[in-house]
């Protein structure tokens, strides 16, 4: 049997609500050789994709349309387990992100004071407490308008998540390495289609830094 992987991939403008990143055991913040070296390599991408981007926008509308006709895929049943899931964990999440005031005195991010086993589940406890009251809001008060696309091949089960009150596109993977890769340039695809305006490149907006990122990686 080939070696699956499991790959997802998430644009979001700005921070992703409930998740927090943060390094443990490097205090110095050094990068490493190799770190360096990768880091090189994505500026000199960046820099050539900078170059390249022409003015084609589509909306999500479009993107959609773009998915199931160009794309083959199918839009997962609002109905369904897995929209549900999907749904619940992105409202959340959005709601945190863009407002936060909803939550009243747990509209501030916890912090992670230090990394010992006690502080770490405190903070973690603190991040569920704010995911739950999340979910608890009314959906009268805030709400997300998510679409589910999905396909699957033998090598491969991939779907794309679109999100279009808040311009949001992303997507998850499972299969073999070789249709995984494959799956990554129809990703950047997807967002080379989604493109940018004149005015987002001229001003170099969020939606024009998030094309270049994804085009780079």
């Amino acid at each position: 049997m080939r070696r699956k992987r499991v790959s997802a991939t998430t644009i979001i403008g700005g921070s992703d609500g409930p998740t927090s990143i943060f390094l443990v055991g490097n205090k110095r913040g050094k990068l490493s050789l190799r770190q360096k070296f990768e880091r090189e390599c994505y500026e000199v991408r960046k820099k050539r994709v900078e170059k390249s981007i022409k003015a084609d926008a589509h909306t999500m509308d479009e993107v959609s349309e773009y998915i199931v006709n160009e794309l083959g895929y199918i839009e997962v049943d609002k109905s369904e387990f897995r929209y549900k899931e999907e749904y619940r964990e992105m409202r959340a999440s959005f709601l945190m992100q863009y407002k936060p005031e909803l939550l009243g005195e747990l509209a501030e991010i916890p912090k992670l004071e230090n990394h010992d086993e006690k502080s770490l589940r405190c903070f973690f406890e603190q991040l569920e407490m704010r995911r739950k009251a999340a979910e608890s809001i009314s959906t009268d008060l805030f709400d997300i308008d998510l679409h589910i696309f999905a396909k699957m091949t033998n090598n491969l089960e991939s779907s794309f998540l679109i999100e279009k009150n808040y311009e949001l596109i992303s997507s998850s993977s499972s299969g073999s390495k070789s249709e995984m890769k494959k799956f990554e340039k129809l990703f950047r695809k997807v967002y080379m289609y989604y493109g940018v305006t004149q005015k987002d490149i001229d001003e170099q907006t969020k939606r024009y830094e998030e094309l270049v990122r994804v085009l780079a990686k």
